[in-house]
Protein backbone atom coordinates (compact mmCIF):
# COMPACT_ATOMS: atom_id res chain seq x y z
CA UNK A 1 0.00 0.00 0.00
CA UNK A 2 1.20 3.50 -0.81
CA UNK A 3 2.36 5.21 2.38
CA UNK A 4 1.00 8.72 2.77
CA UNK A 5 3.49 11.58 3.19
CA UNK A 6 3.76 13.11 6.65
CA UNK A 7 1.25 15.99 6.31
CA UNK A 8 -1.53 13.85 4.81
CA UNK A 9 -0.83 10.99 7.23
CA UNK A 10 -2.02 13.22 10.07
CA UNK A 11 -5.58 12.71 8.75
CA UNK A 12 -5.32 8.97 8.09
CA UNK A 13 -6.83 6.10 10.05
CA UNK A 14 -4.82 3.28 11.61
CA UNK A 15 -4.62 1.50 8.25
CA UNK A 16 -3.09 4.58 6.61
CA UNK A 17 -6.20 5.48 4.60
CA UNK A 18 -8.05 8.79 4.32
CA UNK A 19 -11.65 8.00 5.31
CA UNK A 20 -13.18 11.39 6.05
CA UNK A 21 -16.71 12.75 6.40
CA UNK A 22 -17.81 16.17 5.12
CA UNK A 23 -20.32 18.09 7.26
CA UNK A 24 -19.47 21.62 6.12
CA UNK A 25 -22.48 22.15 3.84
CA UNK A 26 -24.25 25.41 4.52
CA UNK A 27 -27.08 26.73 2.30
CA UNK A 28 -27.08 23.47 0.34
CA UNK A 29 -27.89 21.60 3.56
CA UNK A 30 -30.71 24.04 4.31
CA UNK A 31 -32.10 23.36 0.83
CA UNK A 32 -31.94 19.59 1.39
CA UNK A 33 -33.74 19.95 4.70
CA UNK A 34 -36.46 22.17 3.23
CA UNK A 35 -37.55 19.70 0.56
CA UNK A 36 -40.68 21.20 -1.01
CA UNK A 37 -41.04 23.81 1.74
CA UNK A 38 -39.57 27.32 1.51
CA UNK A 39 -35.84 27.33 2.20
CA UNK A 40 -36.33 30.13 4.72
CA UNK A 41 -38.48 27.80 6.83
CA UNK A 42 -35.35 25.92 7.99
CA UNK A 43 -33.76 27.79 10.91
CA UNK A 44 -30.04 27.91 11.61
CA UNK A 45 -30.61 25.90 14.78
CA UNK A 46 -31.76 22.91 12.74
CA UNK A 47 -28.51 22.92 10.75
CA UNK A 48 -26.49 23.06 13.94
CA UNK A 49 -28.49 20.24 15.51
CA UNK A 50 -28.01 18.00 12.47
CA UNK A 51 -24.27 18.59 12.36
CA UNK A 52 -23.92 17.76 16.06
CA UNK A 53 -25.95 14.56 15.65
CA UNK A 54 -24.05 13.53 12.51
CA UNK A 55 -20.69 14.20 14.16
CA UNK A 56 -21.67 12.05 17.13
CA UNK A 57 -22.91 9.19 14.93
CA UNK A 58 -20.15 9.17 12.31
CA UNK A 59 -16.92 10.43 13.86
CA UNK A 60 -16.20 7.13 15.67
CA UNK A 61 -15.71 5.52 12.23
CA UNK A 62 -14.08 8.42 10.35
CA UNK A 63 -10.42 9.38 10.29
CA UNK A 64 -11.49 13.05 10.19
CA UNK A 65 -14.64 15.17 10.06
CA UNK A 66 -14.96 18.42 8.13
CA UNK A 67 -17.06 21.15 9.78
CA UNK A 68 -17.76 24.80 9.04
CA UNK A 69 -17.50 27.82 11.30
CA UNK A 70 -21.08 29.03 10.79
CA UNK A 71 -23.12 25.98 11.81
CA UNK A 72 -20.68 23.25 12.77
CA UNK A 73 -18.49 24.77 15.46
CA UNK A 74 -18.45 27.01 18.46
CA UNK A 75 -15.10 28.17 19.81
CA UNK A 76 -13.84 24.80 21.06
CA UNK A 77 -13.42 21.26 19.79
CA UNK A 78 -16.94 19.81 19.31
CA UNK A 79 -17.98 17.71 22.28
CA UNK A 80 -19.59 15.19 19.91
CA UNK A 81 -16.36 14.54 17.98
CA UNK A 82 -14.95 11.11 18.85
CA UNK A 83 -11.56 11.25 20.64
CA UNK A 84 -9.59 9.56 17.84
CA UNK A 85 -11.15 11.61 15.02
CA UNK A 86 -9.35 14.67 13.67
CA UNK A 87 -11.09 17.94 12.90
CA UNK A 88 -10.92 19.68 9.52
CA UNK A 89 -12.15 23.27 9.54
CA UNK A 90 -13.62 24.78 6.37
CA UNK A 91 -11.75 28.01 5.64
CA UNK A 92 -13.82 28.95 2.60
CA UNK A 93 -16.44 31.65 2.27
CA UNK A 94 -19.16 30.40 -0.08
CA UNK A 95 -20.89 32.79 -2.46
CA UNK A 96 -24.23 31.02 -2.74
CA UNK A 97 -27.80 32.26 -2.92
CA UNK A 98 -30.43 30.22 -1.04
CA UNK A 99 -31.54 27.25 -3.12
CA UNK A 100 -28.75 27.70 -5.68
CA UNK A 101 -25.32 26.20 -6.29
CA UNK A 102 -22.09 27.79 -5.04
CA UNK A 103 -21.13 30.42 -7.60
CA UNK A 104 -17.71 31.31 -6.23
CA UNK A 105 -15.61 31.15 -3.08
CA UNK A 106 -13.16 33.20 -1.09
CA UNK A 107 -11.06 32.83 2.03
CA UNK A 108 -13.08 33.24 5.23
CA UNK A 109 -11.33 36.04 7.08
CA UNK A 110 -12.93 34.93 10.35
CA UNK A 111 -10.99 31.66 10.24
CA UNK A 112 -8.09 33.13 12.16
CA UNK A 113 -5.08 31.43 13.75
CA UNK A 114 -6.78 32.02 17.08
CA UNK A 115 -9.95 30.19 16.00
CA UNK A 116 -7.95 27.34 14.48
CA UNK A 117 -6.12 26.88 17.76
CA UNK A 118 -9.20 27.15 19.95
CA UNK A 119 -11.16 24.46 18.05
CA UNK A 120 -8.13 22.17 17.75
CA UNK A 121 -8.23 21.80 13.96
CA UNK A 122 -5.70 19.42 12.44
CA UNK A 123 -6.44 20.61 8.88
CA UNK A 124 -8.12 23.36 6.91
CA UNK A 125 -10.10 23.00 3.68
CA UNK A 126 -10.63 25.41 0.78
CA UNK A 127 -13.18 24.94 -1.99
CA UNK A 128 -12.18 26.42 -5.35
CA UNK A 129 -14.65 26.75 -8.22
CA UNK A 130 -12.56 26.03 -11.31
CA UNK A 131 -14.11 27.47 -14.47
CA UNK A 132 -12.94 26.71 -17.97
CA UNK A 133 -11.31 29.89 -19.22
CA UNK A 134 -11.25 31.40 -15.73
CA UNK A 135 -8.37 33.34 -14.24
CA UNK A 136 -5.43 31.11 -13.34
CA UNK A 137 -3.87 34.03 -11.48
CA UNK A 138 -6.94 34.62 -9.30
CA UNK A 139 -7.11 30.94 -8.36
CA UNK A 140 -3.40 30.88 -7.58
CA UNK A 141 -3.76 33.94 -5.36
CA UNK A 142 -6.68 32.40 -3.43
CA UNK A 143 -4.95 29.06 -2.90
CA UNK A 144 -1.68 30.79 -2.06
CA UNK A 145 -3.29 32.80 0.74
CA UNK A 146 -4.98 29.64 2.03
CA UNK A 147 -1.76 27.61 2.05
CA UNK A 148 -0.02 30.45 3.86
CA UNK A 149 -2.72 30.35 6.56
CA UNK A 150 -2.20 26.60 6.94
CA UNK A 151 1.55 27.03 7.28
CA UNK A 152 1.13 29.74 9.89
CA UNK A 153 -1.26 27.57 11.90
CA UNK A 154 0.63 24.28 11.48
CA UNK A 155 -2.38 22.61 9.85
CA UNK A 156 -2.70 20.22 6.93
CA UNK A 157 -3.91 22.02 3.80
CA UNK A 158 -6.69 20.42 1.73
CA UNK A 159 -7.83 22.01 -1.54
CA UNK A 160 -11.07 20.94 -3.23
CA UNK A 161 -11.64 21.62 -6.91
CA UNK A 162 -15.14 21.69 -8.42
CA UNK A 163 -15.17 22.18 -12.18
CA UNK A 164 -17.69 24.27 -14.08
CA UNK A 165 -17.91 25.31 -17.74
CA UNK A 166 -17.33 28.93 -18.67
CA UNK A 167 -20.06 31.32 -17.51
CA UNK A 168 -23.19 31.04 -19.63
CA UNK A 169 -22.04 27.85 -21.29
CA UNK A 170 -22.53 24.11 -20.84
CA UNK A 171 -20.10 21.24 -21.21
CA UNK A 172 -20.18 20.18 -24.87
CA UNK A 173 -19.94 16.55 -23.75
CA UNK A 174 -18.84 14.36 -20.85
CA UNK A 175 -15.32 14.11 -22.22
CA UNK A 176 -14.85 17.86 -21.83
CA UNK A 177 -15.87 17.65 -18.18
CA UNK A 178 -13.56 14.70 -17.54
CA UNK A 179 -10.67 16.62 -19.07
CA UNK A 180 -11.52 19.65 -16.93
CA UNK A 181 -11.35 17.54 -13.75
CA UNK A 182 -7.84 16.47 -14.72
CA UNK A 183 -6.80 19.98 -15.73
CA UNK A 184 -8.11 21.48 -12.49
CA UNK A 185 -6.31 18.85 -10.43
CA UNK A 186 -3.02 19.45 -12.23
CA UNK A 187 -3.28 23.22 -11.76
CA UNK A 188 -4.54 23.41 -8.18
CA UNK A 189 -2.37 20.62 -6.76
CA UNK A 190 0.81 22.49 -7.73
CA UNK A 191 0.02 25.46 -5.50
CA UNK A 192 1.36 24.02 -2.24
CA UNK A 193 -1.54 22.04 -0.72
CA UNK A 194 -0.97 18.74 1.09
CA UNK A 195 -4.10 16.92 -0.16
CA UNK A 196 -6.34 17.39 -3.18
CA UNK A 197 -10.08 16.65 -3.14
CA UNK A 198 -11.58 15.82 -6.54
CA UNK A 199 -14.88 14.99 -8.13
CA UNK A 200 -14.91 11.31 -9.12
CA UNK A 201 -12.82 11.25 -12.32
CA UNK A 202 -14.56 9.81 -15.36
CA UNK A 203 -17.88 9.39 -13.58
CA UNK A 204 -21.14 9.52 -15.53
CA UNK A 205 -24.42 8.71 -13.74
CA UNK A 206 -25.14 5.08 -14.47
CA UNK A 207 -21.72 4.48 -16.04
CA UNK A 208 -18.56 3.89 -14.00
CA UNK A 209 -16.60 2.26 -16.82
CA UNK A 210 -14.03 5.09 -17.08
CA UNK A 211 -13.52 5.86 -13.39
CA UNK A 212 -10.47 3.68 -12.82
CA UNK A 213 -8.78 4.79 -16.04
CA UNK A 214 -9.41 8.48 -15.39
CA UNK A 215 -8.29 8.08 -11.77
CA UNK A 216 -4.98 6.72 -12.99
CA UNK A 217 -4.59 9.74 -15.24
CA UNK A 218 -5.31 12.06 -12.31
CA UNK A 219 -2.77 10.20 -10.16
CA UNK A 220 -0.14 10.75 -12.85
CA UNK A 221 -1.06 14.42 -13.19
CA UNK A 222 -0.47 15.36 -9.53
CA UNK A 223 2.20 14.61 -6.94
CA UNK A 224 0.18 14.86 -3.72
CA UNK A 225 -2.36 12.43 -2.21
CA UNK A 226 -5.92 12.88 -3.40
CA UNK A 227 -9.40 11.81 -2.33
CA UNK A 228 -12.83 11.83 -3.93
CA UNK A 229 -15.92 13.76 -2.91
CA UNK A 230 -19.45 12.44 -3.29
CA UNK A 231 -21.46 15.43 -4.51
CA UNK A 232 -22.59 14.77 -8.08
CA UNK A 233 -22.33 11.00 -7.68
CA UNK A 234 -25.44 8.89 -7.16
CA UNK A 235 -25.46 7.59 -3.59
CA UNK A 236 -26.09 4.03 -4.80
CA UNK A 237 -23.01 4.22 -7.03
CA UNK A 238 -20.63 5.96 -4.68
CA UNK A 239 -19.14 2.87 -3.03
CA UNK A 240 -18.22 1.41 -6.43
CA UNK A 241 -16.87 4.79 -7.52
CA UNK A 242 -14.65 4.91 -4.41
CA UNK A 243 -13.36 1.41 -5.07
CA UNK A 244 -12.46 2.21 -8.67
CA UNK A 245 -10.90 5.55 -7.78
CA UNK A 246 -8.70 3.88 -5.15
CA UNK A 247 -7.66 1.22 -7.66
CA UNK A 248 -6.61 4.17 -9.80
CA UNK A 249 -4.55 5.80 -7.07
CA UNK A 250 -6.89 7.72 -4.77
CA UNK A 251 -6.05 7.57 -1.06
CA UNK A 252 -9.68 7.52 0.10
CA UNK A 253 -12.62 9.89 0.33
CA UNK A 254 -13.94 13.03 1.96
CA UNK A 255 -17.64 12.48 1.43
CA UNK A 256 -20.85 13.90 2.81
CA UNK A 257 -24.09 13.49 0.92
CA UNK A 258 -23.58 9.90 -0.18
CA UNK A 259 -23.16 9.00 3.48
CA UNK A 260 -25.94 10.97 5.20
CA UNK A 261 -28.14 12.97 2.78
CA UNK A 262 -31.12 10.62 3.01
CA UNK A 263 -31.41 11.20 6.78
CA UNK A 264 -31.95 14.96 6.91
CA UNK A 265 -35.77 14.85 6.81
CA UNK A 266 -36.30 11.66 8.81
CA UNK A 267 -38.59 11.81 11.89
CA UNK A 268 -35.59 10.67 13.96
CA UNK A 269 -32.47 11.97 12.30
CA UNK A 270 -30.18 10.64 15.02
CA UNK A 271 -31.55 7.11 14.64
CA UNK A 272 -31.21 7.17 10.86
CA UNK A 273 -27.64 8.41 11.15
CA UNK A 274 -26.70 5.66 13.60
CA UNK A 275 -28.44 2.85 11.73
CA UNK A 276 -27.94 3.74 8.05
CA UNK A 277 -25.23 6.33 7.66
CA UNK A 278 -22.79 4.77 10.10
CA UNK A 279 -23.17 1.40 8.33
CA UNK A 280 -22.45 3.04 4.97
CA UNK A 281 -19.39 4.76 6.36
CA UNK A 282 -18.02 1.55 7.87
CA UNK A 283 -18.48 -0.18 4.52
CA UNK A 284 -16.69 2.63 2.69
CA UNK A 285 -13.76 2.33 5.09
CA UNK A 286 -13.53 -1.39 4.26
CA UNK A 287 -13.74 -0.69 0.53
CA UNK A 288 -10.87 1.80 0.66
CA UNK A 289 -8.66 -0.60 2.60
CA UNK A 290 -9.35 -3.48 0.20
CA UNK A 291 -8.95 -1.40 -2.97
CA UNK A 292 -5.72 0.28 -1.86
CA UNK A 293 -4.25 -3.08 -0.87
CA UNK A 294 -5.23 -4.47 -4.28
CA UNK A 295 -3.69 -1.48 -6.03
CA UNK A 296 -0.46 -1.95 -4.06
CA UNK A 297 -0.35 -5.65 -4.99
CA UNK A 298 -0.79 -4.75 -8.65
CA UNK A 299 2.02 -2.22 -8.41
CA UNK A 300 4.32 -4.73 -6.75
CA UNK A 301 3.55 -7.36 -9.39
CA UNK A 302 4.16 -4.83 -12.16
CA UNK A 303 7.49 -3.82 -10.61
CA UNK A 304 8.62 -7.44 -10.29
CA UNK A 305 7.61 -8.13 -13.89
CA UNK A 306 9.70 -5.18 -15.11
CA UNK A 307 12.68 -6.36 -13.05
CA UNK A 308 12.39 -9.86 -14.50
CA UNK A 309 12.21 -8.46 -18.01
CA UNK A 310 15.43 -6.48 -17.59
CA UNK A 311 17.43 -9.13 -15.70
Amino acid sequence: MTVLPAPAARLANAAGDLTMVALDQRESLRTMMAGDAPVASVPDARLREFKAEATAALSPYASAVLLDRLYGLDTARPATLAPGCRLILAADELHQAPGEIVRDTGLDEQVTPELVASVGATALKLLVIWRAGGSVEARADLVGRFVDLCRRTGTVSLVEGIVRPADGEAWPDQRARHEAILEAAAELSRLGADIYKAEVPGYVPGDLSRVEEQSRLLSKAIDIPWVVLSNGTRAAEFSDAVRLACLGGASGFLAGRAVWADTVREPSVATALRERSAARLRRLVEIVADARAQAADRQETSTETRKDATS
